[in-house]
């Protein structure tokens, strides 16, 4: 037989009066650790010190297989350059950011205690990427046999690669024997060069207005209906390409197939 044990309303009131406590309690440390966070810069940023980088279009398997002639293979991909260059417009830029001088840091630190906010970002116009803007070609080259591929680097606050006299850049090869097979890239801005005037990112509270720096592949002369294996990294004296534990650190891998029909 299991006997139930009635609680006394006294008892009932005990028990609600220290839940209550450790709730307050709980709630005031909680506003107390609140306090000492700086809403501007994250307190600990030691998890990531080399930014990935990220494909566009890109597919689950990290494939990308299209064939010249047939639209409907290539809409979807053309429809992602679309989607993702739309920010980038030329108009929008020329209204909301700088038109900064190359080759140097847009530095804008704070005055002491005095915050410098909203800290103001600079241009990184459509146009740059030239034949590959989708501006005087909507569908990247994709109809031809150059196809037109974004790399996007990913946000790191305070970072600011290429410490020596060189900035940071792009480079794209093919992976073991498929380097033939690839052929030659052009890049967009020339060079493959994420200028400095864009780093370093303050975040997205302090820097509201600030684009994701990319640059643009096109692939000038690829194997036809063959499957190529493709590496992009990050190139500069402060930015490692090899981790064994993350083989993504500073760079990435995609395949592309570019068909002619028969």
């Amino acid at each position: 037989m299991v006997i139930l044990e009635k609680k006394s309303c006294s008892h009932l009131m005990d028990e609600w009066k220290t839940f209550i406590f450790l709730t307050g309690l709980f709630s005031l440390a909680m506003c107390a650790m609140l306090q000492t966070l700086d809403p501007y810069e994250p307190t600990y940023q030691d998890r990531l010190s080399i930014p990935g980088i990220m494909i566009c279009p890109q597919s689950d398997s990290l494939c990308t297989i299209f064939t010249t002639t047939n639209t409907q293979s290539w809409d979807g991909h053309t429809n992602a350059l679309d989607t993702l260059l739309g920010p980038y417009s030329d108009s929008i830029h020329l209204a909301n950011n700088d038109n900064c001088t190359p080759n140097q840091y847009f530095l804008q630190d704070n005055n002491g205690d005095v915050r410098n906010n909203p800290k103001e970002s600079c241009q990184i116009k459509q146009t740059i990427l030239e034949n590959c803007s989708g501006t005087a070609d909507c569908t990247y080259l994709y109809a031809e046999d150059n196809p037109c591929v974004i790399i996007k680097m990913n946000w790191i606050i305070e970072f600011k690669p290429g410490i020596d006299t060189n900035p940071a850049y792009l480079s794209c090869t093919g992976m073991n024997d498929d380097s033939k097979k690839v052929g030659s890239i052009a890049y967009y801005p020339a060079g493959g060069i994420f200028n400095k005037i864009y780093f370093p990112y303050y975040g997205k509270i302090t820097q509201v207005i600030y684009s994701q720096l990319l640059v643009v592949i096109k692939f000038l002369k690829p194997t036809l209906n063959t499957m190529m294996n493709v590496e992009c990294k990050v190139v500069a004296s402060d930015v490692a390409t090899y981790d064994d534990q993350d083989k993504f650190v500073g760079r990435s891998f995609f395949s592309l197939q570019v068909s002619m029909s028969q």
